[in-house]
């Protein structure tokens, strides 16, 4: 019976990391991409986000911390579903913020991110994200409250 007893456990556990393992691939993991841009203010800030494409895209908010108790020592603060337009706050301090697209039920890291080529004054941050380098799928304009 001890053993019998043994066998269910395994099983049940086996079948248990199966499925962590399979929805842990469709979350979201932002820390993990290689480009994050970073921006900061002294100042509270005001956001927009515009998916100037097609696909399903999140915009993270996250913040470094060493000692922390995030993922890699990044602390997400918010995330944002992009479809055509986003917007919202953000407060003073120093903030990574990273895009991830959806394919294939998986979140991807954006193969560009990174400040725009269009300067503007009075702004933060000018960002673009795309699937591939180059490409100004989502972009993301930061500026002073």
């Amino acid at each position: 019976m001890r053993k019998s007893w043994r066998v269910a456990i395994t099983i049940a556990t086996v079948a248990t990391m199966g499925t962590a393992s399979h929805a842990f691939c469709a979350e979201a993991r932002p820390w993990l991409c290689r480009a994050k841009p970073v921006f900061s203010s002294d100042r509270p800030m005001t956001y927009e986000a515009t998916n100037r494409g097609a696909g399903r895209w999140l915009m993270t908010f996250m913040r470094f911390d060493p000692s922390g108790l995030g993922h890699d020592g990044f602390t997400v603060s918010s995330t944002q579903d992009v479809a055509a337009h986003s917007q919202g706050t953000l407060e003073p301090g120093q903030w990574y913020a990273v895009a991830l697209y959806r394919s294939g039920g998986h979140w991807i890291c954006p193969g560009n991110a990174g400040e725009s080529d269009e300067p503007a004054p009075g702004v933060v941050s000018n960002l673009c994200y795309g699937r591939d380098p180059g490409e100004c799928t989502l972009k993301l304009m930061v500026r002073p409250r």
